[in-house]
């Protein structure tokens, strides 16, 4: 006698299918704010904002954002607003400062603590792709390395702000790349020393060389391979790198990284799932986490991992194959050099062969360092061993360690104004007794 199905069976794979339908449906589900610019996402939390289109001297457009107030005061206020200048991180934008709520995003925390804040977003990136007689298309666009953005987009930058606000100095926050191409600024043009008020530096570059495990390995290969460096810089030439669109990776992330993959807040969703099922769905996950934590470091407990689409639609935005470079040439050096052009540009450029090093005993600035031993990409070497011998003793201020964190979490944990901003916040009060800062 042939058995029918059981109805237990029949149930049971409804369930399955239920909890399969409800994870991939949630996953697919757009958060509205992936399809917003930095500035709608700004005016969205209820902030002013502004935009202003920047031209440097050698003729790139550069988008720059202004908060000039927070959610609960007004311009009319007589209160002084230091002016506060915020810089991202390489293959970033300013949206980086803003992705999150108002309680957890760096722009609004500072801003609501009564700072002017302005985020540039630097040549090449998204929102910075214009020129006065070149197109985005045009191979020549890209030819620009980071001493570029140094040498014109933070000056432009900041001598903006500065018109705008009124104050003879700002102070900057720097993220990453951030921080590195601020170290440069002053290292190379020392008048600007006398701009910047202080510095506060989070996750702070200096040289790669000392970054974990993938960098390790990158190193490796850039040493081993630098004739095919070479070869690339001469003639393959500076082009575009990176994502042309990259909400394309945050819709891929909101298939895998939607906020049912994650195990602990989906269990009643996961548990009906057969073991094979509940093992693909659960490896989709840790390929998110691996994808996000490569260089960054292990996700601390204040990720917000339902925001990751969000990210990635935001993030791996483009810069020009001389930047990522000048990354690889750095590597080869215990300094921060130049860009190694070739020894007859280099002597056209530099006045001599090789490309020289930044010099960054000229900075005379305050310096305030915030890094983590659980950060992949900065490590304690990198700051004992680089950073803090490259300058003089009398510019760092303060160090702040924040055990926990992984390269990310300075500016995107739901925990960053109380461990990282509240310190800023109040160093600056110090400075500023006449600024009207909460």
């Amino acid at each position: 006698m042939v058995e029918g199905p059981k109805k237990g069976g029949i149930n049971g794979f409804r369930m399955q299918l239920l909890a399969l339908s409800l994870v991939l449906v949630t996953g697919l589900a757009q958060d509205v704010e992936e399809s917003m610019t930095t500035s709608e996402v700004i005016s969205n939390w209820g902030y002013p904002v502004e935009t202003y289109d920047i031209i440097t001297t050698d003729g790139y457009i550069l988008n720059m954002l202004r908060i000039p107030h927070g959610q609960a005061s007004t311009n009319n206020s007589s209160c002084h607003r230091p002016p506060l200048l915020m810089l991202h991180g390489l293959m970033g934008d300013a949206s980086e400062f803003v992705i999150n709520p108002p309680e957890s995003s760096p722009g609004m925390i500072l801003a609501d603590a009564g700072f002017d804040i302005f985020m540039l977003n630097v040549r090449g990136t998204y929102y910075s792709q214009r020129h006065v007689n070149l197109t985005k298309d045009d191979r020549e666009y890209w030819k620009f390395s980071t001493d570029d953005i140094v040498k014109y987009d933070l000056p432009a930058a900041i001598d903006k702000s500065l018109e705008l606000n009124g104050a003879k100095a700002l102070y900057i926050v720097g993220h990453s790349q951030g921080t590195l191409i601020s170290f440069m600024l002053l290292a190379d043009l020392p008048e600007y020393n006398r701009k910047v008020r202080a510095m506060f530096e989070l996750a702070p570059v200096g040289n790669i060389r000392y970054i974990r495990v993938f960098g390790r390995f990158l190193y490796r290969i850039v040493v081993s391979v630098k004739g095919i460096l070479d070869f690339y810089k001469v003639h393959l030439g500076a082009h575009e790198f990176g994502l042309h669109s990259p909400r394309l990776l945050g819709g891929a992330a909101r298939f895998v990284c939607g906020p049912l993959f994650n195990y602990e807040a989906s269990y009643s969703f996961f548990f009906v799932l057969a073991p094979s099922v509940k093992f693909v769905f659960m490896s989709m996950f840790q390929l998110c986490r691996d994808i996000i934590f490569i260089g960054a470091g292990p996700p601390s407990r204040t990720f917000n991992f339902s925001r990751v689409p969000l990210y990635l639609s935001n993030f791996f935005v483009s810069t020009s194959t001389w930047n990522i470079l000048q990354y690889g040439q750095t590597l080869l050096h215990n300094a921060v050099y130049h860009f190694d052009h070739s020894p007859t540009e280099n002597l056209r450029r530099y006045g001599q062969i090789a490309a020289p090093p930044y010099n960054y005993s000229n900075i005379d600035t305050d310096v305030y360092l915030f890094w983590s031993r659980n950060d992949w990409t900065t490590t304690p070497y990198e700051i004992e061993k680089w950073i803090i011998p490259h300058m003089r003793p009398v510019v760092i201020k303060n160090t702040f360690e924040i055990p926990e964190y992984n390269h990310l979490d300075f500016v995107l944990a739901t925990d960053c104004r109380e461990k990282v901003f509240s310190k800023i916040i109040a160093v600056v009060r110090e400075k500023e007794l006449d600024a009207c800062l909460l």
